[in-house]
């Protein structure tokens, strides 16, 4: 009886030992802290997902998840799991309505709004290259003005220096010739001096032929 007794006890006995380590690992993840248990999550696709204050989600809800709501999850079940929300409020929600990886509608709701932002940024680029090209345009054209205005000049110096090299040239003819203001000056001086002098011999031709009478 005794040998029976021993063989039946040993499956037990065993069964014990195997249960042991994992209790202790079943109290070692209980243990855990909340932070390194837990789980990323986010409303499924097409929901409006109800969280609850309380385990039985009994009650009106205290709040109306969106899909797509990121959520960080505490504890899970098959049926529920606790959650907590960005803003740091806790609940209970139905966990058949959460999924690990993030839904293709908020997925492309993402890229949409990526995509706007890179058409608004390309259209402001597209503003400051054409208002650079405009600049560009119009530092040309003044440009092109200024060269006009700069050979314009040029051609002007170069004749005030050829008008000038010809005044220097009528000068060295001219420097021992006696300037023409004098030559006039001389002639008027020759025609009175010479009318004068018609005067004075007709008025001693005729003082002379009436006995010292001037006579006209």
């Amino acid at each position: 009886m005794t040998i029976r007794n021993e063989s039946r006890a040993t499956p037990q006995a065993a069964l014990r030992l195997i249960d042991k380590p994992l209790m202790l690992l079943v109290l070692l993840i209980m243990a855990l802290p909340a932070g390194l248990r837990a789980e990323t999550a986010y409303v499924t696709d097409m929901l409006q997902l109800e969280l609850y204050d309380n385990e039985a989600l009994s009650g009106a809800p205290v709040r109306k998840l969106r899909s797509g709501d990121q959520l960080e999850i505490l504890e899970r079940s098959t049926r529920k799991a606790r959650v907590k929300l960005d803003n740091g409020e806790t609940g209970w929600v139905k966990s058949l309505y959460i999924v690990t990886t993030e839904p293709a509608r908020t997925r492309a709701n993402k890229l949409e709004a990526e995509v706007e932002a890179l058409q608004s940024q390309v259209a402001k680029l597209g503003e400051q290259l054409a208002a650079e090209q405009q600049r560009l345009q119009d530092i040309e054209s003044n440009k092109s003005g200024a060269v006009g205005q700069l050979r314009a000049a040029q051609a002007e110096l170069e004749e005030l220096r050829s008008s000038n090299a010809l005044l220097g040239d009528r000068i060295a003819t001219y420097r021992g010739s006696v300037p023409l203001s004098w030559t006039f000056a001389g002639m008027v001086l020759a025609l009175v001096a010479g009318g004068f002098g018609a005067w004075f011999w007709m008025d001693s031709r005729s003082r002379a032929r009436h006995g010292g009478y001037r006579v006209y």
